[in-house]
């Protein structure tokens, strides 16, 4: 018999409740999940999804949600550019946008300037000389009270490309 509360453990600086139990059938799950997006395993924020236990309320029923996993906060800044499908060429400027939320199917994040464009990629990796990418196709866009554009959508496939390819 386990011991619930011995199986457990709470961190008091994070609030974040962890369970052994549970923890290698949701890594197993992420793992497949992210197996087309490998990127995403090397963000932070994203690996709570698989380490912790997470709870959510929302005012529509679970049937009606078409989410499999939960949206957690990214609000840091992500690099934007634009992308032509056909040859899966990244454009030459590379705008910085801040995201808001991130799960394994996708990604959302403010933005001053409309976009144009259905399809666009976006980088967590800033600071490296190689940047992988993740394509997200738009699903949603609006403009906020703040007077930014919001955007949001899933991701489609993942490439890479040089940072010194992008003017400044």
């Amino acid at each position: 018999m386990v011991d619930v509360y011995e199986s457990r453990r709470i961190l008091s600086s994070s609030k974040e409740v962890r369970s052994p139990e549970l923890e290698l059938d949701k890594r197993d799950a992420f793992l497949q999940e992210t197996q087309q997006f490998s990127c995403l395993r090397r963000i932070p924020e994203i690996n709570k999804l698989a380490e912790t236990v997470v709870a959510s309320w929302y005012l529509e029923p679970a049937a009606f949600s078409s989410r499999k996993w939960h949206r957690i906060p990214c609000e840091r800044p992500i690099g934007l550019a634009m992308i032509d499908l056909k040859s899966k060429q990244l454009g030459p400027q590379l705008q910085i946008v801040q995201g808001r939320n991130l799960s394994i199917e996708g990604f959302s994040f403010s933005h001053r300037k409309p976009i144009t464009s259905r399809e666009v990629a976006v980088t967590f990796d800033l600071e490296k000389p190689v940047m992988e990418f993740l394509v997200i196709r738009l699903a949603w866009s609006r403009f906020s009270e703040d007077r930014l554009f919001q955007s949001g959508g899933k991701f489609l496939f993942q490439v890479e490309a040089a940072a010194a390819q992008f003017s400044e």
